[in-house]
């Protein structure tokens, strides 16, 4: 039992190595970059949020309104870390040569799907089924 599965493993990982074959060391080089470009953007704009926070002080109404802006931080703050989630996720499936496969059905993630999303998890169509099953 313990011999099939590690063969039904093996044949998994060689298809999806298979399946990166399509896109290019470059493509791949490309989608890295901006990988670390859009980490770096967030990262910034991260600790901008945090010191313009520390540095505000201000009556009642400003206090209010700090209140209110920090809910939105807070919300903002999640939306940012489910995308850190998914580009160090991008960024360890390149280094284990499994970028650009989705996740669910396993085939290539178009390249113009990547160039615009190059963390996304999923092919449009499996895709659309997350968002149907998420509502």
């Amino acid at each position: 039992m313990k011999k099939k599965k590690k063969i039904f493993k093996r044949e998994k990982q060689k298809e999806k190595k298979l399946h990166q074959k399509n896109l290019s060391d470059d493509f791949i080089k490309l989608c890295k970059k901006k990988l670390i470009a859009k980490l770096n953007e967030l990262q910034s704009f991260s600790v901008k949020n945090e010191i313009n926070t520390m540095l505000e002080v201000g009556d009642e109404v400003d206090l209010a309104g700090h209140d209110i802006g920090k809910e939105i931080f807070h919300e903002l703050s999640d939306a940012q870390k489910n995308l850190l989630e998914l580009i160090n996720s991008a960024l360890e499936k390149i280094e284990n040569s499994t970028y650009g496969i989705c996740e669910k059905c396993g085939k290539t993630i178009p390249k113009k799907r990547l160039e615009v999303l190059p963390w996304v998890r999923y092919c449009i169509k499996c895709q659309t089924n997350v968002d149907k099953l998420s509502k």
